[in-house]
């Protein structure tokens, strides 16, 4: 048996792809360093033994690499997860135990010497397969699976076919097309099953008893459940107790120290510039009624009402030298994204404020899998459109002085375990999801936050400039002149060559992401859009409103928002969760779709912008508008490929004739014979199974005297050398023949025969 056969080859590739199973499983919940170097381990110990394996000789000694081989691949995951915890990166163990089945797996397929263990080996890799496609909430771990079939259904007809083969060698006619046409057919009948069965079975709860530790929870639940049972707060909400989150009807701290967001904007880029001839607005206050709550208020309200783009230097504040955790809130979801609080919409050259009143107090209750959800009547109607793209994360307010409740983009709806009192929750004027009647979101409350994702083709559909007849808002009159001139001159430049209003804002975007400097240092930063625009150097306030304004040019609908930065290296395995901190304060913008939905728009360079992905269909018109010139020319050149296919493949077998000449004697006479094959193939010819060379190369050559008296000094050659001495009569025949024998003379021989 020769030690890399056809089933050797395919059943290493469904071990391979067991292996691949499990990368939606750990990849992005585990540290990718330790998984990359584990994945990395597991090939380099398989390439070893197959590299041992060629090297090797007699069977016997081929038969003692199985058990090392099986023993070192299935320990290699075991000393992963023990060194990772050592070293503070907790590999999950059930993680680890599907991955031994996997290492075993590509062990027998790598050193199986008999038909029994590689069929055990595809055993394994087929419940491993099916295990983790079975387990995992990714809509796409179906393709694992469909992947592994439609293999093992070509192993499983190419060893049929082989059988057949040895037992009716003369009856039986290999065919190219069979096995393709076989695997076309499967995925037609796996491709009909699946979407017949598709509302029918999706929907059950899988493994919902808790068969294994990551199998609880749903995406309504939770993303983060590992113990089948619950709803999975646990994960965020304590390390102790898994009902230790702040419950809502804690009382009221009035005379509260924690930190406001628009404190935190102070520490990060200074204070608000006070404006000269600006009046007080507010009732003077006696000073035995000044206490520090009243001041914190003041503070709040003024946070949240305006944000002002010109700052002085900040001081240096210290609202958590008595915390032993530093973080304002803390995140169980996909990380580089941003979590918004406030909302501005229009701008009077120096202060955003809010002027549209988007408050609603009474949300539509949804009840989901016995928890009750709060909606957003007008975000609720996409998300019953869009259920598939709806994501939930886990969201614990530990140290915010603030009724809102920090949310992703597109949040469709919230929910506090145990609430189902409507008037818990609230739209406030801005948009923003809040807590009526609350000075703050009670410290420690976990908060499950329902949000919609967008795909790009939404965008270039939904996101519509305005039209002459109704003007742009003009919200900037009071900037300067000279801000106006370069904003102005910026856009004609960014959008010169775009006519789509989504390229157009890309455009300005990239400009600012990659002509700007992020520079939050006052002395060397600007402190005003006009001087930002001047030395294209300043804080993240000025990006922001930038890019609204530069939206604004081109007809758009946008406005300013304040929030904060879930940064990308915040997720920490072992707690579970990524760490908000102060310094994660973060401004970015937003456009409005002609829908009503709220788009973010990232110019500030150093933060991750906002993913939208595009659909095939997109993409398959993308790529054909930009490279429809290459796609011309590879069709033409596909199409004179195939259409002087025999003339150019005759000339590739010539070549390998000429670079195989220095063979020995004996190669040299079956690369000759093979050639010849291949020839008799492209024409048309090809020889039966059970016939003899000579007998088929006489009766190929029959119509020709010369060719024919060519074939037989061939064979008789290469009967000589096989079984005689090799002469130089001998080294000259196959090549005589292997001149004459060209895939147009097979064609003109084939029909002079026929005729």
């Amino acid at each position: 048996m020769q030690p890399w056969s056809r089933k050797r080859i395919e059943t290493l590739l469904l071990a391979l792809l067991a292996i691949a199973s499990l990368v939606p499983l750990r990849f992005y919940v585990e540290s990718r360093q330790w998984f990359v170097a584990e994945m990395a381990t597991l090939v380099t110990v398989s390439a070893v033994a197959i590299v041992v394996q060629l090297s090797s000789g007699p069977r016997e000694k081929l038969s003692r690499l199985v058990i090392p081989a099986a023993m070192l691949l299935g320990c290699t995951p075991i000393g992963f997860a023990i060194v990772a915890r050592a070293f503070g990166s907790p590999i999950a163990f059930e993680m680890s135990a599907l991955t031994v089945f996997g290492a075993v797996s590509l062990a027998m397929a790598t050193s199986a010497t008999t038909d029994r263990i590689r069929s055990l080996a595809l055993i394994l890799s087929g419940f491993l397969v099916l295990f983790c496609a079975s387990i995992s909430d990714d809509r796409f771990a179906i393709v694992f699976p469909l992947l592994w079939i439609l293999i093992c259904v070509w192993h499983l007809v190419a060893n049929h076919w082989e059988r057949l083969d040895l037992a009716m060698p003369a009856a039986v006619e290999r065919h190219w097309a069979l096995q393709p046409t076989v695997l076309v057919m499967m995925v037609l009948v796996l491709g009909a099953t699946v979407f017949s069965i598709k509302d029918a079975v999706w929907k059950s709860n899988r493994l919902a008893g808790g068969f294994m530790p990551a199998s609880g929870g749903s995406v309504w639940s939770d993303p983060a459940a590992r113990d089948g049972v619950g709803t999975g707060d646990a994960a965020i909400a304590a390390k102790d107790h898994a009902e230790s989150f702040g419950a809502v009807d804690s009382d009221l701290f009035l005379e509260s120290t924690e930190s406001t967001l628009f404190d935190m904007f102070n520490d990060m880029i200074g204070e608000p510039k006070k404006l000269r001839n600006k009046w007080e607005r507010r009732q003077a206050m006696g000073n035995e009624n000044m206490i520090p709550t009243h001041e914190q208020a003041a503070k709040s309200e003024q946070g949240g009402g305006t944000f002002s783009t010109e700052r002085v230097p900040p001081k240096k504040h210290r609202h958590f030298d008595d915390a032993s955790e530093d973080s304002v809130v803390q995140w169980d979801g996909p990380t580089g994204i941003r979590l918004a609080m406030h909302r501005y919409d229009t701008f009077d050259g120096h202060d955003w404020s809010q002027s549209a009143d988007l408050k609603r107090d009474a949300l539509t209750r949804v009840d989901i899998n016995r928890a009750s959800w709060f909606f957003d009547p007008v975000m609720r109607i996409f998300q019953r459109s869009n259920a598939d793209a709806t994501s939930v994360g886990l969201l614990k307010v530990l140290r915010l002085d603030s009724q809102r409740i920090p949310a992703p983009m597109m949040t469709v709806g919230v929910h506090i375990k145990d609430i189902d009192r409507q008037d818990f929750f609230g739209i406030s004027r801005d948009g923003s999801f809040y807590m009526p009647g609350r000075e703050k979101v009670p410290p420690l409350t976990v908060v499950h936050v329902a949000s919609v994702k967008t795909m790009e083709d939404e965008i270039r559909t939904h996101l519509v400039a305005k039209s002459a007849s109704r003007p742009v808002e003009k919200l900037d009159d009071r900037l300067a002149p000279s801000a106006a001139s370069d904003l102005d001159a910026l856009v004609r430049n960014a959008t010169a060559h775009h006519s789509h209003p989504a390229d157009q804002l890309n455009a300005c975007v990239a400009i600012l992401r990659n002509e700007f400097t992020l520079d939050r240092s006052v002395e060397q930063t600007a402190t005003s859009v006009e001087q930002f625009l001047r030395t294209r150097r300043g804080g993240d306030h000025l990006f922001a409103t930038t890019a609204a304004l530069l939206a604004r040019r081109l007809g758009l609908t946008s406005r300013l928002v304040t929030g904060f930065y879930v940064r990308p290296d915040a997720f920490d395995f072992a707690a579970g969760h990524a760490s908000v901190l102060p310094r994660d304060v973060h401004v970015w913008a937003e456009v409005q779709l002609d829908d009503g939905r709220w788009i973010e728009i990232e110019p500030t360079p150093g933060y991750r912008a906002p993913v939208y992905s595009p659909s095939w269909g997109l993409l398959a018109r993308r790529s054909a508008a930009a490279s429809w010139p290459y796609f011309l020319i590879g069709t033409f050149v596909l199409a004179v490929g195939y259409l002087t296919r025999l003339t150019w493949m005759d000339w590739m077998l010539s070549a390998v004739w000429r670079f195989g000449r220095p063979l020995r004697p004996r190669r040299r006479i079956r690369l000759a014979i093979q050639i010849i094959e291949w020839r008799a193939r492209l024409s048309g010819k090809r020889r039966p199974i059970g016939k003899s060379q000579r007998v088929w190369l006489e009766e190929l050559t029959r119509a020709d005297a010369m060719i024919a008296d060519a074939a037989r000094q061939f064979a008789n050659s290469a009967d000589t050398v096989f079984f005689g001495q090799v002469d130089e009569t001998t080294m000259k025949a196959e090549t005589r023949l292997v001149d004459l024998l060209h895939v147009r003379t097979i064609t003109t021989l084939t029909k002079e025969a026929t005729s």
